[in-house]
């Protein structure tokens, strides 16, 4: 089965899939959006998902990473740049990556500084839709594209927003 789900919200994408594998259904694949899941026991599988460190798509050590994380029991299921998918049998007990505030927060952070880069990068390559759109005001494809930089613009600060609000919430519990 292929679904579509295209979120930048961590959070929200790993209890989705969560979800899908306590009703029977696995991902096995990810990309752009698309997810591929196929049939398994309801609740087989608990998965993760990890911002590793690194610079731009690169991460340091992936190699190592693969291997620490098999050493746990723990399939790395999808890398997508830097993003990971991870899974474990839920029989082998509980899965959580991150678990104490100051690694969530070194998370979040990370993931924070990946999504202000992204908004940098895409506010400077929106900068000759801006340019077309203020010599051809009528024009549909520039009003069509100025309209995309907006909603994608927006769709990062969101990001930016939900993992700032999850750092603030982390360092109050933690101070």
């Amino acid at each position: 089965m292929i679904r579509w789900k295209f979120t930048f919200d961590k959070d929200e994408e790993q209890d989705w899939l969560n979800d899908w594998a306590r009703h029977g259904w696995a991902m096995t694949s990810f990309w752009l959006g698309v997810v591929t899941f196929v049939p398994c026991r309801p609740g087989e599988y608990i998965y993760q998902i990890d911002l590793l460190p690194g610079k731009g798509l690169w991460a340091d050590d992936y190699e190592g990473y693969v291997i620490f994380m098999d050493e746990m029991g723990v399939q790395v299921l999808q890398r997508w740049g830097r993003w990971v998918y991870l899974r474990k049998r839920a029989e082998d007990g509980p899965f959580e990556v991150y678990t104490d505030s100051e690694s969530r927060l070194t998370l979040y952070r990370r993931i924070r500084r990946m999504f202000l880069w992204a908004f940098l990068v895409v506010l400077l390559c929106s900068a000759s839709g801006w340019n077309m759109l203020l010599q051809f005001p009528e024009d549909v494809l520039a009003r069509g594209l100025a309209g995309f930089y907006i909603v994608f613009l927006t769709v990062i600060l969101r990001a930016i927003w939900q993992c700032s609000r999850r750092i603030r919430d982390l360092e109050r519990q933690n101070p």
